[in-house]
């Protein structure tokens, strides 16, 4: 080797010499870094499982937060409004929007002032200070449109109710709502997780006790009522989600309404688990299966906030119930339900032959609940000898149809004022454009038009259905009459 390799080689290994000895000190310091953070952790009580753990709540409470920031309704609202409705059934099924409930007529308080709802509209809405095109103003209309929408009731709903307007009569061609020797309501509770959320400070599932203990404290005392539960099972009991939903319990059997013995299985009750709607339906089923439906009148009470949880068909075992022996009516009652659990539940009543009912806070469940109790009531005077006055019910069925038209005519008006004021303001503020008012000023109006030809006609439509009920019962009536004379 000459001189200059031997160089070479010696400045190479000087080198490599010096890495290793580096690496080694440096690998010293992670070390002792680490014991120390471990020594650290120990003395306060923290180990390397503990770390790891904390580690992964951080995570999972930043993934809940970006879920959160993601879900918000009010978010790119422009590119997420939904589309515009333009029929009843439409307007039925459009979210109630977050500024909804503020009219000066059907408003309940407080209500907010013109100011605030503008200051809201701002706070999500970009302003509009140059032109835009057509398809830019249509957004900014339908998001507009999203923030005010209102809740309409649905006319539909009172068609529905002719029968139990008529139910007794023994004309009528559906067996079912003619009133036999014996009448049997079944309350299926909803003790699901959600069911602890609150409602004016009260949680919903205590609210839903207080409304059955209300509706039993003054039915008569020959009609039987049965209590069935489901989503009472569930991770709080140790069970998973699998065995919640084999969970629905009898735990009421038919028999008198007894206000203290129900009270006595209901208080005991607390929200947890899922929500097997269909399940609970199919074991209704083998409730009442000694009650057969040629000689008793069957009916069906759900009370749910949601609907089904656990991959179950509650419309078809509902739909089977009504088409078997049994003849049951399965009537839902939705407690506080968003648009897509109103419209799951709905199927359910219409496939079971019975009314969905939506209802909102305490007194509304309530209410809705005495609706089974009146008819109670009408079946214990039937029993007693007394005959249903068609001619009154007429009436009363004629003065409802009138008052959910005027509580349309009251919404529209309400609706269409806030979005008159705030595009008005916006516009007073330079917000808008004096062009984008223009705009969406005419699709206001509209709107608004379109709104009152559907009212007037869906109600014009409910008044004739009212009249022709009427009739085709009398006709029957007066057939079985007539019958029974040349007999």
């Amino acid at each position: 080797m000459n001189l200059r390799n031997m160089n070479n080689f010696i400045v190479v290994f000087f080198t490599f010499f010096c890495f290793l000895i580096l690496s080694g000190c440096l690998s010293g310091e992670k070390e002792v870094e680490q014991d120390e953070q471990r020594d650290d952790q120990k003395s306060q009580g923290i180990t390397t499982e503990d770390s790891e753990s904390q580690n992964n709540e951080e995570n999972s409470e930043q993934e809940q937060e970006a879920n959160e920031e993601t879900s918000d309704p009010l978010a790119n609202l422009l590119e997420r409004v939904p589309e515009e409705p333009s029929n009843l059934e439409e307007i039925i099924a459009y979210p109630v929007g977050p500024l909804a409930g503020n009219g000066s007529i059907t408003g309940k308080e407080p209500v907010m002032e013109t100011e605030e709802l503008v200051n809201r509209v701002m706070e999500v809405l970009p302003p509009i200070e140059e032109q835009q095109d057509e398809t830019y103003y249509d957004q900014w209309w339908r998001a507009l449109r999203y923030l005010f929408a209102e809740d309409y009731p649905d006319p539909r709903q009172v068609i529905k109710e002719l029968n139990y307007t008529h139910f007794g009569n023994d004309a009528l061609e559906d067996e079912r709502f003619r009133f036999k020797d014996q009448i049997n309501v079944l309350l299926v509770l909803d003790v699901s997780g959600s069911m602890a959320n609150e409602v004016d400070g009260k949680s919903m599932l205590q609210i839903a006790k207080d409304s059955i203990l209300n509706f039993a404290s003054d039915i008569p005392e020959d009609a039987n009522v049965g209590v069935r539960i489901y989503g009472h099972e569930g991770a709080s009991t140790g069970l998973t989600k699998e065995e919640s939903c084999q969970a629905t319990d009898l735990i009421y059997d038919f028999q008198s309404a007894n206000t203290s013995d129900i009270q006595e299985v209901i208080d005991p009750l607390s929200p947890t688990g899922w929500t097997p709607i269909g399940l609970s339906l199919e074991k209704a089923r083998e409730d009442f299966s000694r009650f057969p439906g040629e000689s008793n009148t069957n009916l069906i009470y759900i009370v749910s906030d949601g609907a089904e949880t656990c991959e179950g068909n509650p419309a078809m075992v509902a739909k089977e119930l009504a088409e078997s022996d049994i003849q049951s009516i399965v009537n839902v009652i939705g407690f506080n339900v968003g648009i897509e659990g109103q419209n799951n539940l709905r199927e359910i009543a219409e496939a079971g032959g019975g009314i969905y009912t939506n209802s909102g806070d305490e007194e509304e469940l309530k209410e809705a609940l005495g609706q089974g109790e009146a008819l109670i009531k009408k079946w214990n005077e039937w029993k007693q000898g007394e005959k249903a006055d068609i001619y009154e019910q007429r009436r009363e069925q004629e003065v409802k149809a009138i008052s959910e038209e005027n509580e349309w005519r009251y919404t529209i008006s309400d609706e269409f004022e806030n979005h008159r004021s705030v595009l008005h303001a916006l516009a007073e503020e330079g917000y808008i454009s004096q062009e984008a008012y223009d705009y969406l000023y005419d699709r206001m109006m509209e709107k608004r038009d379109l709104y009152i030809e559907i009212r007037d006609t869906k109600y014009k439509e409910l008044l004739d259905e009212i009249e022709k009920k009427y009739e085709e019962t009398l006709e029957r009536i007066n057939k079985e009459y007539n019958k029974n004379i040349e007999s």
